[in-house]
């Protein structure tokens, strides 16, 4: 079993965007079963309900343009006492390009809602 970051360690985001490192994980060696982690270690907000879509993405062309492979929607508090964790094996990515030359794999937080929100994550893909 070999675990590869497709986050650099949890990152905490205050906006809308890729999730360091933009330039994702390469994912065009990935022939075998593999499983992807997702991990929501912290969701907050000064007022109103916070709320989150996170979106695991590949691409074959830099980002130019993307394919969402799975979305994670999270509503309400998360703290490290409650943290959610999501994964996905391969064959439940099935627009996922795994083993594709170019490939790349990245978090994109797509809404991130409440009044000065937070949100803490780290993402992995273990094969």
């Amino acid at each position: 079993m070999s675990l590869s970051a497709i986050t650099t360690g949890a990152q905490t985001v205050t906006a809308t965007g890729a999730v360091t490192p933009t330039a994702g994980l390469d994912i065009s060696g990935v022939t075998g079963d593999c499983t992807v982690h997702l991990r929501v270690q912290g969701l907050s907000a000064a007022s109103g309900t916070p709320k989150a879509s996170i979106q695991l993405e590949d691409s074959v062309n830099a980002f130019t343009a993307s394919i969402p492979v799975a979305v994670q929607e999270v509503q309400g508090t998360v703290d490290t006492k409650a943290e959610m964790h999501f994964s996905w094996r391969k064959y439940q990515l099935p627009n996922a390009r795994f083993g594709t030359a170019s490939a790349v794999l990245r978090t994109n937080v797509t809404v991130l809602g409440g009044t000065t929100p937070s949100l803490t994550l780290d993402s992995w893909l273990e094969s």
